[in-house]
């Protein structure tokens, strides 16, 4: 997409009347469309934000079906000329992360909501530079997890900080227009990636012994992981060891187990790059293998892709391993997830926040359900 021009004076106004309505430092957003001149003139219905900022199911829920979706598959209903537009309350619309553009793979919008008016607008482009500086940051965290001295650990911090200077410079500021609303909509969306449900039954025990062995070696806890292959329900090797941090491992990195991940944006890896036919795997030290809500979406719920925990003890002896596949049940919860996270700030009395609470509780107990335990074999 060339570079754009402005955006509707009414679009803005929107987002900031609903931010000041919402209050409570959330945001609101929307997906916005780019006309033939170069200016956003359209959007999509206003989504709020809740517990953990825009419920990105509910946001791509207005381009199409999420029914039996997961999160990249929303993403690919979005059409050439689609912007993400967010409001940044308290702030002044600057943007210093390039999460967005790496995951979207496309432009981004923040509206600053300040002192009741909005205060400036940023974008960010989509560009090889920036998905590789969100690759160099991944690293730099990482890190310092593996610095065996006060002096490596001061000079990984340092690195990163000098990173962060980096960031203050990748938006620019956008023209406010007052162009009348327009009609850049595209009709019939339709989602242009499509995840394959694979069963899992069982792992290949040398690929779990040697995940286990590289967890023992880097110690302190860390995970390690993999891209491995699906053949007939079985998981067999395919991708290297890459190593991760306290109960994490970073959706880039993951990505770079199998293949070149330089230039490249997070939708573009696991549309273009990724197998189908590819499963993660990681292992969970201290653990049985028993996965939670945080797995399910960093595997099935986002990339549409399963998930395996291999836990293991302190002396490298394997006690488990699990499997969350994709399911209808597992979007189901997601989507549910997503509405109390709304709901949570229109609860008026106590006994409705913890009714609320309590169910986002069952609803954590039904992700670790969905664990399947697996053969290693």
């Amino acid at each position: 997409m060339s570079s754009i021009k402005g955006i509707g004076k009414g679009i803005v106004e929107t987002l900031v009347k609903r931010t000041l309505e919402l209050s409570q430092g959330r945001n609101c957003g929307c997906v916005g469309f780019v006309n033939k001149e170069g200016y956003i003139d359209s959007c999509t219905e206003i989504v709020d934000g809740g517990l953990a900022g825009l419920p990105l199911r509910i946001l791509l829920g207005k381009l199409g079906t999420m029914e039996d979706k997961c999160v990249l598959e929303g993403v690919s209903y979005l059409p050439e000329n689609a912007i993400i537009i967010s409001s940044r309350p308290g702030r002044t619309g600057l943007i210093t992360d390039v999460g967005g553009i790496d995951f979207f793979n496309l432009p981004v919008v923040n509206i600053g909501v300040k002192e009741g008016k909005a205060a400036g607008v940023g974008i960010v482009y989509p560009e090889d530079k920036l998905f590789d500086l969100s690759s160099e940051s991944e690293m730099i965290d990482l890190e310092s997890l593996a610095a065996l001295s006060m002096e490596d650990e001061k000079d990984i911090l340092r690195r990163g900080s000098e990173l962060s200077l980096k960031y203050l410079d990748v938006s620019s500021e956008l023209e406010v227009s007052d162009i009348k609303e327009g009609n850049s909509y595209p009709d019939n969306l339709e989602s242009k990636f499509k995840a394959e449900r694979l069963g899992v039954s069982s792992i290949d025990k040398k690929l779990a012994e040697d995940l286990v062995a590289k967890s023992m070696e880097v110690g302190q806890g860390r995970e390690v992981a993999m891209m491995a292959q699906v053949k007939d329900g079985h998981v067999i090797p395919k991708g290297e060891i890459v190593i991760g941090g306290m109960g994490y491992v970073p959706s880039r990195l993951l990505s770079s187990s199998g293949i070149d991940i330089t230039g490249k944006s997070l939708r573009e890896i696991y549309t273009d790059h990724v197998p189908l036919d590819a499963i993660i795997v990681h292992t969970h030290p201290g653990g049985t293998g028993v996965m939670h809500i945080g797995d399910a979406n960093a595997g099935p719920g986002t990339w549409g892709r399963p998930i395996i925990a291999i836990g293991h003890d302190k002396d490298g002896k394997i006690r488990g391993a699990t499997v969350i596949e994709v399911s209808d049940k597992l979007y189901e919860l997601s989507d549910e997830d997503e509405a109390l996270n709304a709901e949570f700030f229109e609860a008026d009395t106590p006994e409705q926040e913890a009714k609320i609470r309590n169910r986002k509780f069952g609803i954590a107990q039904e992700y670790t359900s969905l664990c399947k335990p697996i053969e290693v074999k």
